[in-house]
């Protein structure tokens, strides 16, 4: 992050762009990226974040380095793809990592990684019609599996292929509320319709779309959700839960962009800095804790102390809160709180 603040970005586009990129730099992380792959991947579940630091990029980092001397970034594939038959496509992320299920000491295997970060659940082409990210998400990994193998001819060995996994993060408040805060695997089985075959999963399993849609940001049960609700509202205190990145400076900047480069203050189009896009997207993050503690009926008191914020500051958004009751509505509360400073 730039010590001067950015000023005068003069359009919401240009705010959602720097956002993208934004985002986009702090997965290259390790620290940022390892949670994710262990709530996600099947084969990363009974790995420690510590361990995938370790996985990612296995082709280049052997299984002795210690954590700390692996460097911070991701080392990634190409994220474009071309084909003399097919359209080019563009990955967000497009990199690999070592399969600790199928891997031995003498032999690796590797999964292949795309990640994609969208801000609309069913985007929309330039004609107007609309997709479905499943489709989206088949296809690129389809794109991929097949680009392993490169030219199809009478030599090539299949059994080569490695498991593509294709992984959607999907962010839009448009989403409908019954599939928002969920995450869905589509993957590749295998049916007997009629006898029982005996044949080893890792030689069909090589096809995987993990689609999480994101709701209302806040704390969650689930672990994925409440990870990227921390990520994307800057909340250091709550990704260390999950992976240590407070010594770490360098990724607490990049973190701390996340709410400041998309703040465009409600309705009136006001932009505001960097830096100051980072106080109020802290605020607004507390803001909507507090409100879903209000909604538990919860006292002052024990919201100040769970959130371990100072008691003072939680009455003063409890007071302005009050009126919005019982239902707390959070965008209203944070008008309510904000609107005054700006």
């Amino acid at each position: 992050m730039r010590e001067e603040t950015i000023q005068d970005i003069q359009a919401a586009d240009d705010i959602g762009a720097k956002y993208d990129q934004a985002a986009k730099m702090i997965w290259r992380n390790r620290e940022i990226l390892a949670p994710l792959l262990k709530f996600c991947l099947k084969e990363m579940k009974d790995q420690s974040v510590e361990s995938i630091m370790k996985l990612i990029d296995a082709d280049s980092i052997s299984e002795d380095t210690p954590v700390s001397d692996i460097p911070a970034r991701v080392i990634e594939l190409s994220t474009e793809m071309n084909s003399t038959i097919d359209k080019p496509i563009t990955f967000d992320y497009h990199f690999v990592v070592k399969n600790p299920v199928l891997s031995s000491e003498s032999f690796l295997v590797r999964l292949h990684l795309i990640i994609e970060f969208q801000g609309k659940n069913k985007p929309t082409l330039r004609d107007g019609k609309s997709y479905e990210i499943e489709s989206r998400g088949i296809y690129y990994a389809a794109r991929e599996l097949s680009s392993q193998l490169g030219r199809i001819t009478e030599q090539t060995n299949y059994a080569d292929l490695e498991k593509v996994v294709s992984l959607w993060i999907v962010t839009d408040d448009k989403t409908p509320n019954n599939i928002q805060n969920t995450c869905v695997r589509y993957h590749i089985g295998k049916d007997d319709v009629f006898g029982e075959a005996e044949i080893r999963e890792s030689l069909y399993d090589l096809l995987e779309v993990v689609v999480i849609r994101r709701g209302n940001d806040g704390e969650f049960t689930e672990p994925v959700l409440d990870y990227l609700s921390a990520v994307y509202t800057s909340d250091i205190k709550r990704i260390d839960k999950y992976t240590p990145v407070s010594k770490n400076p360098e990724i607490i900047k990049e973190v701390s962009k996340m709410p400041g480069m998309s703040q465009v203050i409600f309705d009136r189009g006001v932009v505001i800095g960097e830096e100051r896009g980072v106080e109020i997207g802290e605020k607004k993050s507390i803001i909507k804790k507090i409100c879903q503690k209000l909604r538990k009926l919860k006292s002052i008191h024990q919201i100040a102390e769970e959130l371990e914020e100072d008691e003072n500051k939680v009455k003063e958004i409890c007071d302005k809160a009050a009126k919005f009751a019982p239902d707390y509505d959070e965008e209203e509360v944070i008008k309510a709180v904000l609107e005054p400073v700006q």
